[in-house]
């Protein structure tokens, strides 16, 4: 396995360092990386969505006491990936983050259960959170398209004396003057 970037080499331009108990300390190691990472101008709203990040977080998924959890630069280099570009993105994407440490610690839940219970439970648990996140990810994909689906057909067979259609196909209209 290849090294781990640890809190002190962070790309993101960021250093968390901290636990809940004792409080978090957020230094940026670049002029608004916060605002970087979370796509906007706002240094208020970067702070905010941050605050949001840590505050779905398990004491030991936000801590240093506990480096082999620690979820805090997951959530911020996810975020980063998925480059918001508005306060909808922007939000959806800090859901999409804490959804999927969600699904990563009900799955771990999941492998441990000992009874039939236990993993009934946390197999129903895991397998919401999963279906959330694929809509989490749906809901994205039809902001940025603004709920429109391109198909491209790749290949296309067209018989003798057939025709092919080539451009947008609309049906269900009416043509001015027909009943």
């Amino acid at each position: 396995m290849g090294k781990l970037q640890t809190k002190s080499d962070s790309k993101l331009g960021v250093k968390l360092t901290g636990t809940f108990e004792k409080g978090q300390h957020i230094t940026l190691n670049q002029d608004a990386a916060l605002q970087k990472i979370f796509g906007t101008q706002h240094p208020e709203l970067a702070e905010a969505l941050m605050t949001h990040c840590l505050k779905v977080l398990k004491s030991s998924e936000a801590s240093d006491e506990h480096p082999g959890n620690d979820e805090r630069f997951f959530m911020l280099g996810a975020i980063a990936e998925l480059k918001p570009r508005d306060v909808v993105e922007r939000m959806l994407a800090v859901q999409m983050a804490a959804t999927h440490v969600a699904m990563i610690r009900s799955g771990r839940w999941l492998a441990n259960a000992d009874t039939m219970d236990q993993v009934q439970a946390h197999y129903t648990g895991y397998t919401k959170l999963a279906r959330t996140y694929a809509i989490q990810m749906e809901a994205l994909r039809k902001h940025r398209n603004g709920g429109k689906q391109t198909v491209t057909v790749q290949h296309v067979n067209v018989a003798d004396g057939g025709q092919a259609i080539v451009g947008d196909v609309s049906t269900g209209g009416r043509v001015d003057g027909e009943k």
